[in-house]
Formats: C-alpha cells, structure tokens, sequence
C-alpha cells in the first residue's frame, strides 16, 4: 500500500515537472518573441531610408511583400493619419509576425540610437533574469542561500578586520606625528647649522676672490711681457720665411727646366713607341692571317677525322660485342660441363652408398 502511494506521489511530481517545463518554455518564448518584436519594431522606420538595398535584400525571398508594405507606408503621411488606421495596423502586424527581417539588416541594428540600444540591453537582461528564476529549484536556492551565508560570515569577519587595522592605523599616525615634531626640531636645528656654514662659506669665498684676483694680475704681467718676446720673434720668423721664398723660387725655376727637358724626351720615346707598335701591329695581322687559315685546313681534316672516328668506333663496337657474346657462351658450357660433373660425380656416390647399405642388409639377413 505504501509502494503504491509512493508510486502515484513519484508519478504526480513528475508529471507536475513535466507541466512546470512546458509552461516555463511557453513563458520564456513569448518572452523573447515580444523581445523580437520590439527590436522589429526600432528598426521598422528606417527601412523605408534605403529603398534599394531593401529590394535587393528582400526581393526573390519569403519575406518580398514587405518591399510593397514599406512602400506603402511611405505613401501614408503617418502625421496626418490617425494612430489606429487599419492599413498601418496591417504593416505593423505583418512585420511582428515577421520579426526576423531585421536579422537580415545587422547594419541597421548598428545605426540604432543610444537608448534603443539601452532598451536593447535591457529586454535581453529581462530574459536573461527571467530565464534564471524560472528555471531555479529548490536545490539551487538552498546552495544560493548557504553561499550568501558563507559571503555574510565573511562579511562580517572583513568589517572585524578593518575595525582592527583602523586602531592599528589610528595608534600608528600618533607615533608618525610625534616622528614629525622630533623632525621638525632638528630640521631647525639643522637651519641655523646650514645658515653659520654659509656665513663662513662665504667669507672664506671673499678671501679666495681676492687672492686669485692679485694672482690673476699677476699672470697678466707674465703674458703681456711674453708677448712682446712673442712679437720680436715673429719678426725674425717673418725675415727668414723671405729668405725662404726667394731660395724656393730659384728652385722652382731649375725644377721647370728640367722638366721641359724629361717632356722633350718622353715625346721622342713616345714616337719611337709609336712606330715600334705599328710594326708589331702588322706582324699581329699577319699572324692572324696565317691562323685562320690553318684553323680552316684543320677544321676540313676535322670533318674526315670524325667520319673516320665514326666508322673506327662502329666496327670496335661490333667487334667488342661479338667478343662478349663468345665469352658468354664459352662461360654457360662451362658452367654447364661443371654442373654435368657435379651431379655425375654425385650420382655415382649415391649408387656406391646404395650397394653398400643392400650388402649390409644381405648379411644381416644371413646372420
């Protein structure tokens, strides 16, 4: 009895599981199909902006009465005609029973404006939110409801924590404040230290002004004195550089000489070369005269040497092949005369070995 109620119970949930499903897809398809709609309906004005690319989009295809609906809702001033005008109900209608039109369309969904695309989002994240809590059991709200448990406990050991660092933090910019009043005391201390030192800095500084400034006067008297040395022996320098140009001159003079001299000479020895490079041109020519025609007897020998070669090679070839064919003959009688041997010389031990194993026998008979 109790199995039987145990089965029936077990067939009741399951069949109410069952029902609960169906009715959940139900909810959640009409749910997106409202959401379809109005991504349809955002974009229904502005396929009428287009019209060509609408046509060839939408024309040879299950969804081409739309060209004309569109068409016709251009025609109609929807300023002027009421909101609940039959013709405009019946386009709205066909395109909310034909959503997926503006599937075909990604660039128009693109171009929509900030809040269509809010309202966008926002109908998805109802679907999304929907589709989570209608889909939720009990299982999963008591492992919901043990996380948040968990997340409070954590919460509550976080704020324990940050209550305890704040004292710390409290404690510690006491001691950073007394730190920064021990700083501040020497930081004076150090002042009044830095400001004797740039006391003494400085006149130590006017000492050391006036010190190099008698040192550079001396200096001065050193250099002007060593300028005058400098200047009475440019003055030499500047006697013996004329004595040097004018030796320089002279020497210019005997080296031009002598070089009309070498030009003079190297004209006459270019003549001579001249001369001498003809003659050994003419020898040149004669010389290729003379190889041109030896190179033309050779080539006519070549032509009968070739003739020649061919029919020496055409009967050392005949000759070699017809060698090579005696040799294999003479090799196959050889082999065979040897396998004859062989297989004679073997044939005549199996009969000795024969007759001896019948003798055996014989006398083993006997005995």
């Amino acid at each position: 009895m109790q199995n039987a109620q145990a089965n029936e119970d077990a067939r009741y949930a399951e069949d109410f599981a069952r029902i609960r499903e169906t009715q959940i897809d139900n909810v959640l398809r009409i749910i997106h199909t409202a959401i379809e709609r109005i991504k349809m309906s955002l974009i229904l004005p502005k396929l009428g902006d287009d019209m060509d690319h609408l046509r060839s989009v939408l024309k040879g295809g299950m969804y081409a009465p739309a060209i004309g609906l569109i068409e016709k809702l251009q025609t109609l001033d929807t300023v002027k005609v009421q909101i609940l005008n039959h013709d405009v109900l019946k386009i709205i209608d066909y395109f909310h029973r034909n959503y997926q039109i503006y599937q075909l369309f990604p660039r128009l969904v693109n171009l929509l404006s900030t809040d269509d695309k809010k309202l966008i989002v926002a109908c998805d994240t109802v679907l999304a939110v929907a589709e989570r809590h209608l889909w939720r059991t009990a299982k999963s709200e008591i492992s919901m409801e043990r996380q948040l448990h968990v997340m409070y406990h954590e919460r509550e050991e976080l704020r324990s924590r940050t209550a305890y660092y704040h004292k710390k933090l409290k404690s510690r910019y006491a001691v950073l404040r007394w730190k920064q009043a021990v700083k501040f005391l020497i930081l004076e201390k150090l002042e009044t230290d830095l400001a004797n030192r740039k006391w003494k800095n400085s006149v130590r500084i006017q000492n050391e002004i006036e010190k190099r400034s008698r040192i550079l006067r001396d200096v001065h008297k050193n250099t002007v004195q060593k300028q005058k040395d400098l200047e009475e022996e440019l003055e030499k320098a500047k006697v013996e550089y004329e004595h040097l140009i004018t030796s320089i001159t002279v020497n210019e003079k005997e080296a031009r000489a002598e070089k009309n001299k070498l030009l003079i000479q190297l004209e006459n020895i270019l003549q001579k070369f001249d001369t001498n490079i003809g003659e050994k041109i003419r020898e040149n020519l004669e010389l290729e005269d003379q190889y041109k025609a030896a190179k033309k007897e050779l080539d006519i020998f070549m032509v009968s040497y070739r003739k020649e070669e061919a029919i020496y090679n055409k009967i050392v070839v005949k000759y070699e092949q017809e060698e090579q064919r005696k040799q294999q003959q003479r090799i196959l009688l050889f082999m065979m005369n040897r396998a004859a041997r062989q297989i004679q010389k073997y044939w005549l031990k199996w009969r000795r070995d024969q007759r001896l194993k019948a003798r055996r026998q014989n006398k083993k008979k006997r005995k």
